[in-house]
């Protein structure tokens, strides 16, 4: 199920963070991935994200990075099949919108 994040973009160290994480959820910690940090709940649910050099990332997935200042919404979408994750990232503007898949394979993984 995708799912609309709260978000924001920095041009100046040009990194792109997205919240998901609800109310009643706290972060208990965060982990690195590539140019990717994932917050997760004491349940290991992944709650947020934030991307690193965010231009380089939308580059590598033949998405424009000038859509990075004008985006109006971020989803993301989180599927747990065996020990691997996919998540992918919706951005839209007024203009466009893309897909940003991410696939992150766990040893051992209790995530969400």
């Amino acid at each position: 199920m995708e799912k609309k994040c709260r978000f924001s973009y920095n041009d100046f160290d040009d990194t792109l963070a997205a919240s998901c994480k609800e109310e009643n959820e706290n972060v208990r910690e965060t982990f690195m991935f590539d140019n990717f940090i994932f917050s997760l709940t004491g349940k290991g649910k992944i709650v947020g994200i934030q991307i690193k050099n965010a231009s380089k990332v939308l580059l590598e997935s033949n998405v424009e990075p000038s859509m990075l200042p004008k985006l109006k919404e971020v989803s993301m979408i989180i599927i747990k099949k065996d020990s691997c994750l996919f998540i992918g990232i919706s951005l839209s503007t007024e203009d466009c919108a893309a897909k940003i898949p991410i696939r992150v394979l766990m040893q051992n993984s209790e995530l969400n």
